[in-house]
């Protein structure tokens, strides 16, 4: 019953978010306060809201516990240096790869704010998909 109620009020809300993201007009009043503010937010507080949101994140901690242990061998000593050498390379080649991408994210952030519309193609799509996934979860009996 519980799981029901969960699942239906996840559609509706679904449906509610793409609903809204296909009636969204061009807001102007948020994209010059936007354009005042700089565009976003600084990049040393984009840092540290990633870096926070990826230690608090269940799964990054849950990857973690499963996969490290896999790649220590206790036969060859020292597991607590096995698992600091292994945490540093996993932590740089995370810091590498959401780098690259927080870096593209903000190229094309950039790109899509001069494009009001392909911002609401976008917008139109992601909307519509959000419904549909919302109606496909309202139905599923499953």
């Amino acid at each position: 019953m519980a799981f029901t109620v969960v699942r239906i009020a996840g559609a509706v809300y679904l449906i509610y978010l793409g609903i809204q993201m296909i009636r969204k007009r061009g807001d102007a009043d948020a994209e010059a306060a936007t354009a005042v503010a700089g565009q976003g937010m600084s990049s040393r507080r984009a840092y540290w809201t990633g870096m926070l949101t990826n230690l608090l994140n269940p799964k990054m901690v849950t990857f973690t516990i499963a996969f490290l242990p896999q790649f220590v061998n206790p036969e060859l000593g020292r597991v607590w240096l096995q698992f600091a050498i292994l945490g540093a390379i996993l932590i740089a080649l995370e810091f590498l790869v959401d780098g690259a991408v927080g870096v593209l994210a903000g190229r094309i952030g950039g790109w899509l704010r001069r494009r009001r519309a392909v911002r609401r193609r976008i917008d139109v799509t992601t909307g519509g998909i959000f419904v549909g996934l919302g109606v496909r979860l309202a139905v599923d009996r499953g």
